[in-house]
């Protein structure tokens, strides 16, 4: 009896230490404040756990991020294109298709913009949800969406043009924030979808040559012209840039602590992370001759701000001799702690570490992708894009003898703007709400 009820007591000993500490860890707790829970998580990842997070942001072989199985944490996909919709850049993925972003500034209606962005996001959530419910990690298959494109189109040889909001600076501003807030969802505490914008920046150029091109901008056009939608993104709570393949005065975009640190995180306040584009940081070296090796462009990127790389193989890579890095003493604890703290914060915010029931972007079902209400509202977008622009009482232009000179016009502006505005509507979608 005596060594029964000892037993006993033990055992129920336990169970109230269980039932108190419901947590293994801190990082679990979902009463504790993201960034709390982001530093317990990472200051239990070993060195290697770490770099590991940093090295596998890309395609193909290199993704996705490793698993940590003893802390619970899954492998992760960074990088699926979305402007478009789910798919936009794997054709095996068949959702809803909206215009090209270029389509979408035609309808010169950021609130309209915000609504499609919303769209996707369930879309996305739907399919990821399946996707995790059957085990599936798989490229272009992930919420963390490497858009918008808010790079102002400027040259018509660049290939992608259509992907961009156009010329204008202003117009760009105004969608890209519109863009990020619908895709990013309207509930206070989780992220629908993860938008970073790209490419950062004065990117734009002919295709032949844009790995190596070095923009001489003016500090007006700069400032005036290229950094205005980056600051918008900023402002809207974007979740992250991507640094882009030129340099810019001599300095490559991905090393580029002026970019990168002083106007994102120290201007803007840009809290997300940065990612390089595509090999961006091997071609530090290897194209524009800015450093002699591979750990010396390490030490350099995670220095000036940039915290993950997007490679599609193990051998077009900068960040596999991170090691080396801090071998060195190049880089120490605290710059790489500082990169993977960024990382993990989005993936804390999508509610990747939060039991599913406590999400409500987690409830959504893979029958949401291509309803009808959704294909309706594709439909819309597309009748929207389609501007036609009168010269109404030769507002557009004046004819004076034989020349014939642009005049800019308020009024042909205004109509213009209230022909393609929708009325304000009601989309009975499952879109945007998730409270």
């Amino acid at each position: 009896m005596v060594g029964g009820t000892t037993a006993t007591a033990v055992w129920a000993s336990f169970m109230l230490v269980g039932m108190v500490s419901a947590h293994l860890f801190p990082f679990q707790n979902t009463s504790l404040p993201w960034e709390q829970r982001v530093d317990d998580l990472v200051s239990r990842l070993t060195l290697d756990e770490k770099l590991g997070q940093m090295k596998h942001g890309g395609a193909a072989s290199n993704a996705p991020t490793p698993a940590v199985p003893s802390l619970g944490v899954k492998p992760f996909i960074w990088g699926s294109e979305c402007v478009t919709g789910l798919g936009s850049d794997d054709p095996t993925l068949v959702g809803t298709s909206f215009p090209q972003t270029l389509g979408m500034a035609a309808t010169f209606d950021p609130q309209f913009m915000s609504v499609v962005a919303s769209t996707i996001a369930v879309e996305l959530r739907g399919k990821h949800n399946n996707d995790t419910a059957h085990g599936i990690v798989q490229y272009h298959h992930g919420i963390s969406c490497w858009s918008p494109v808010v790079n102002i189109m400027r040259h018509p040889l660049w290939g992608r043009n259509d992907e961009t909001f156009g010329e204008c600076p202003v117009l760009t501003s105004a969608m890209a924030k519109a863009f990020v807030k619908g895709i990013r969802g309207n509930n206070s505490h989780y992220v629908a979808a993860a938008a970073a914008c790209k490419h950062f920046d004065v990117h734009g150029g002919p295709e032949a040559g844009r790995d190596t091109f070095n923009a001489n901008v003016s500090q007006r056009d700069w400032v005036q012209t290229f950094l205005p939608a980056f600051a918008a993104c900023a402002e809207s709570g974007c979740d992250g840039f991507m640094c882009s393949y030129n340099s810019i005065r001599g300095v490559p975009a991905c090393v580029n602590h002026r970019i990168l640190t002083t106007w994102a995180r120290d201007q803007w306040n840009m809290s997300g992370y940065i990612v390089s584009d595509q090999a961006a940081l091997y071609n530090v070296q290897a194209k524009h001759n800015f450093t002699s090796s591979a750990m010396e462009t390490s030490h350099l990127a995670v220095k000036a701000g940039c915290d993950l790389e997007d490679a599609d193989d193990q051998q077009h890579t900068a960040f596999f001799a991170l090691a080396d890095a801090v071998r060195a003493g190049l880089l120490n604890q605290d710059d790489i702690d500082r990169a993977v703290k960024r990382l993990f914060l989005v993936r804390f915010r999508l509610g990747e570490f939060d039991p599913p029931e406590n999400n409500p972007w987690r409830q959504i079902p893979p029958s949401v992708v291509r309803s009808k209400a959704h294909l309706a509202l594709a439909r819309e977008a597309a009748v929207r894009s389609m501007v036609l622009l009168k010269n109404q009482g030769s507002a557009m232009y004046a004819t004076e003898g034989h020349k014939t000179k642009a005049k800019a016009s308020s009024s042909s502006t205004e109509q213009t703007h209230h022909t393609a505005t929708a009325t304000e509507q009601t989309h009975h979608t499952t879109t945007a709400t998730a409270t």
